[in-house]
């Protein structure tokens, strides 16, 4: 027994494959046009970006099957309700058990897709440098932090709807959740991303000078550069800032340093200064904070229409499997949201380090990363999160 009412279990049924077909045939557009390129003689792409950019493509769609696919084993198979069962009567002990066990068969279930994008994509194409019992040790971590955060998750969100009746246990829920939300944005970079990489401090020398000289300029205050030993993991190349206020926490993938010079290097993280300067990431968060308190707080309110055979505890968990998958018109939104971010921290950057430099250090990692230069249309509209590279060179050209 799933607990949902029929209507609304068939209405969502709907709804989530109108969005898995529009994903297909939006991926498939991509396939397509990465198979023109292959053909054209005048293209700028790499053939090995070909192949990659196709099978990320199709991984994009396998992640929204995965997504409806969950939905349709928690929920519509009754599978969430039947887990419950055991812990029912055990008031918030119970309730802590259940989602602790929840966490943990869907972090099995959720192993799949990973191992083969790494299988089939990451490792076929040289992007990936982590051997079969690396990737193994890695998805054990993950797992047992994954169990640690539903701990938390069980203790601190889902109490009041253990001990508080509807609709005031959800409006404390919602303030658990944000204040959770905000805690593990914090705990990230400081306490999550060790378990997982090596952090050494940038040495004394051009590059550190370099970056203490831009960020005087743009009025920021350089706390320390750290260098992440990403090398061992992948090919990606990557670097990004971490902290709040005018103190920043500069992190630089070592494939990055390895890439770059150093006018190179700098150019980058003007561009990503530029994300804190234009007030980016404050807005971006505080937007995903605002629709994630909103529905979830709807999603609880509306529980007696749509799910009334449910607990409220197990209704909670079932936000964490169905919104995001309900949510898949949002994605256009978001990504165009971000790609207006990355030009506007493009301009940024030109202003506050070379041109020329930002210039070749995207030509750079667009080659190392196998990105393509150029995308279907529908799919830079519907999940690209940075412009396309034809385009974004281009602007910074003109």
């Amino acid at each position: 027994m799933t607990g949902l009412s029929a209507g609304w279990l068939w209405a969502a049924s709907l709804w989530l494959g109108l969005g898995l077909v529009l994903q297909a045939w939006i991926c498939a557009r991509q396939w397509q046009h990465l198979a023109g390129l292959s053909r054209a003689s005048d293209t700028a792409a790499q053939p090995e970006s070909i192949g990659y950019g196709q099978r990320r493509a199709l991984f994009q769609w396998l992640v929204y099957l995965e997504q409806c696919l969950r939905v349709a084993f928690w929920l519509g198979a009754g599978a969430l309700a039947a887990s419950f069962q055991p812990f029912s009567t055990s008031g918030l002990a119970g309730a802590l058990l259940f989602v602790v066990v929840f966490a943990l068969i869907d972090q099995l279930l959720r192993l799949l897709l990973p191992w083969a994008r790494w299988r089939w994509v990451d490792r076929a194409y040289g992007m990936s440098r982590m051997s079969g019992r690396e990737l193994g040790a890695d998805f054990l971590r993950r797992i047992g932090l994954q169990l640690v955060i539903a701990a938390m998750a069980a203790v601190w969100i889902v109490w009041p709807l253990a001990l508080l009746d509807a609709p005031g246990g959800w409006w404390w829920s919602t303030v658990a959740l944000l204040t959770g939300a905000a805690a593990l944005f914090w705990g990230r970079p400081h306490l999550i991303e060790p378990l997982f990489n090596r952090f050494t401090a940038l040495p004394n020398g051009e590059l550190r000078d370099r970056l203490q000289a831009m960020m005087q300029r743009c009025g920021a205050q350089l706390e320390q550069v750290w260098v992440v030993d990403s090398s061992r993991r992948s090919k990606l190349a990557n670097a990004y800032f971490a902290g709040l206020g005018r103190r920043k926490r500069v992190v630089l993938f070592d494939t990055l340093i390895a890439q770059l010079s150093p006018a190179e290097l700098e150019a980058v993280m003007a561009h990503e200064l530029g994300h804190y300067r234009c007030g980016h990431l404050r807005r971006y968060y505080l937007l995903q904070g605002t629709l994630l308190a909103g529905s979830f707080l709807l999603f609880g309110l509306l529980q007696p229409m749509i799910a009334p055979g449910l607990s409220s505890i197990v209704w909670a968990v079932a936000a964490y499997v169905l919104l995001p998958a309900l949510a898949w018109p949002l994605q256009p939104w978001f990504a165009g949201l971000r790609r207006r971010y990355e030009y506007e921290a493009d301009a940024y950057a030109a202003r506050h380090a070379e041109r020329d430099a930002l210039v070749s250090a995207l030509e750079r990692l667009l080659k190392n990363n196998l990105g393509a230069p150029t995308m279907a249309t529908a799919y830079m509209l519907f999940f690209a999160t940075h412009p396309p590279a034809d385009k974004r060179l281009l602007q910074l050209k003109l």
